[in-house]
């Protein structure tokens, strides 16, 4: 029977991309990712050109504004092969976490979260003086690597959808409270202190910030100080968020496009959204939402989700 053992992947996830570079969708978090990949390809050439991204409070101080910004992108390939796989895996890791918070908020407010998470917690560094025990040289107080976000945005992740099963089925917050843990436990016995301070200030300015941006809602104590709506970005899925990004049908014979020709136009039940049922559009929107909540369960869903989900649930009815 031919086509029955047929193997085909899924379709790739429509994201909210700056460009499109054939059919990935270049978003933020694409960027990041592939500037880090880069500069495991620079270090080959030139590993102190590499090192000149890297955060180092000492040179920040003596005029190196730009490592505040830079040391994120700064992923060397050092040490052995395990230390390369990790990389590697700290890589996939950023591209999961990062498009996770990305979607919810939308590119332009997550690229100021990324900068901020950034800039903020050098900052802090840099004026506490904070250094790495042990460590000889000039990069006393360095940090670098995607590593030091990809923290902060699965903390959010997790805050975000606390029941979300992970592995063995446990919810993903254990594994966020493991991950932090076992962080703070190793840069406590590395003495690396500096490292400490950006990790821990990261993660609070990731969290704070997600907050402003509309995520973490179930959380009163966390402060919400800005009143900002994501641009560009519909809380309720994929489609409702890029309507023009859908593909296009394919182009049909002449008998598909009736006896008047392509200029005429094909009576249908386009009354549908006028007699109070939900248009085609808001069907799209209800179908991403009850997708999410059979992959996911209903936790997976923001209050913004919920509410959408209730109000498309009325329409459908009628009411």
């Amino acid at each position: 029977m031919p086509g029955r053992y047929e193997f085909s992947l899924p379709e790739a996830p429509i994201r909210d991309g700056w460009f499109r570079l054939g059919t990935l969708d270049v978003t933020t978090t694409a960027i990041y990712t592939g500037l880090a990949m880069i500069s495991m390809l620079l270090y080959a050439i030139s590993p102190e050109f590499v090192f000149k991204g890297a955060f180092v409070s000492d040179l920040v101080r003596s005029g190196e504004v730009w490592r505040l910004v830079t040391y994120p992108l700064v992923n060397p390939p050092t040490g052995d092969s395990l230390a390369f796989i990790w990389i590697i895996i700290s890589l996939v890791f950023f591209w999961w976490v990062g498009h996770q918070v990305e979607e919810a908020v939308g590119r332009k407010p997550y690229t100021v979260l990324l900068l901020t998470m950034t800039v903020l917690p050098a900052l802090l560094a840099t004026a506490l003086n904070a250094r790495n025990d042990g460590i000889d040289g000039r990069f006393t107080a360095y940090s670098y690597a995607l590593t030091c976000l990809s923290l902060a945005l699965f903390v959010v992740v997790a805050m975000e959808h606390p029941q979300r099963p992970a592995f063995f089925r446990l919810p993903i917050w254990v594994f966020a409270a493991g991950y932090v843990a076992i962080d703070v436990l190793q840069l406590l016995g590395d003495r690396r202190w500096a490292q400490l301070v950006l990790d821990l200030s990261i993660t609070v300015v990731a969290v704070i910030g997600a907050r402003q941006l509309g995520m973490l809602t179930d959380y009163a104590f966390i402060p919400k100080v800005l009143k900002v709506t994501p641009a560009n970005r519909s809380p309720y899925g994929e489609l409702a968020s890029n309507p023009t990004r859908v593909k296009k049908s394919r182009r049909r014979g002449k008998a598909a496009q009736g006896k008047g020709g392509p200029g005429t136009v094909v009576s249908g039940p386009w009354g549908q959204a006028s007699s109070g049922g939900p248009t085609p559009l808001e069907q799209a929107e209800l179908d991403v939402l009850l997708d999410k909540i059979s992959a996911d369960g209903i936790d997976s869903l923001t209050k913004h989700e919920k509410d959408r989900l209730n109000a498309l649930s009325k329409r459908m009815r009628g009411s």
